[in-house]
């Protein structure tokens, strides 16, 4: 079971003109996950899915990146925070922190904002 604390980053490149109001789609292999995220909810599947609201966005002091969304869950919390980056895959890179019991655990994986 995953612990109390997960952490995301997720980066977005400089010419992309996403905003705190668009919804990210997000995923990544070995191990599998995916997360999609809007300015009021996220869905985190890691290996189960855990649904999120997301009650606070914080911006960077007079600039608009990065952005850093908190997101709370029946069982787990987590922190998004979204900056501008490229991706192998997309647009959008994202680094997700989080544990199982005491095991720390990285995972890796790319983000899309979907129309």
């Amino acid at each position: 079971m995953r612990g109390i604390l997960t952490f995301l980053t997720i980066t977005v490149l400089a010419n992309n003109s996403a905003s705190a109001e668009d919804t990210y789609e997000c995923m990544g292999t070995n191990p599998d996950w995916t997360l999609t995220l809007d300015s009021v909810q996220a869905r985190f599947v890691f290996p189960t899915p855990t649904d999120m609201d997301v009650p606070l966005i914080t911006q960077a002091d007079n600039r608009d990146w990065p952005r850093a969304f908190t997101l709370i869950g029946e069982r787990d919390t987590a922190i998004v925070v979204l900056d501008r980056a490229e991706c192998d895959t997309s647009d959008i890179r994202a680094h997700v922190m989080t544990q199982r019991a005491e095991l720390p655990i990285l995972l890796s994986g790319c983000c899309t904002v979907a129309e």
